[in-house]
């Protein structure tokens, strides 16, 4: 299955994610964030730990599901005697719902200000009881 991956993810994210099966998360890093904008509720993406440039085959992580998206700005203010300073910065909330585990096949598209595509298999656990 061809996704868009966001890299980079915490390990405890995704455990979290795999303990509740429903996880909010705030996307700073530019490289996610540009890739959120291109995904809609209902797609599926894949998030791992591992860093963009480091995906190779058989990288694993989670198949995850979009539920909601919302891009949000904080405003940030400093001010001393005699400066005052405002700044904003941009983060998207992403809702995440878990599909599976997943292991990378190939990397379909790595390109700086895009997102990272990849081609993903859907890898199943048994428990023999």
């Amino acid at each position: 299955m061809e996704c868009v991956a966001l890299t980079g993810i915490s390990r405890q994210v995704i455990r979290e994610l795999v303990t509740n099966g429903i996880r909010t998360v705030e996307i700073r890093s530019p490289h996610n964030f540009l890739a959120l904008l291109h995904l809609s509720p209902g797609d599926v993406i894949f998030l791992t730990e591992t860093s963009g440039p480091d995906i190779v085959t058989g990288t694993g992580g989670m198949l995850t599901r979009i539920r909601e998206i919302q891009v949000v700005t904080h405003k940030m203010v400093q001010a001393g005697a005699d400066f005052y300073e405002e700044r904003e910065a941009q983060a998207a909330r992403v809702q995440l719902q878990m599909v599976g585990h997943g292991r990378v096949r190939s990397v379909k598209s790595f390109k700086l200000g895009s997102p990272t595509v990849l081609d993903v298999d859907e890898v199943c656990y048994y428990d023999a009881g």
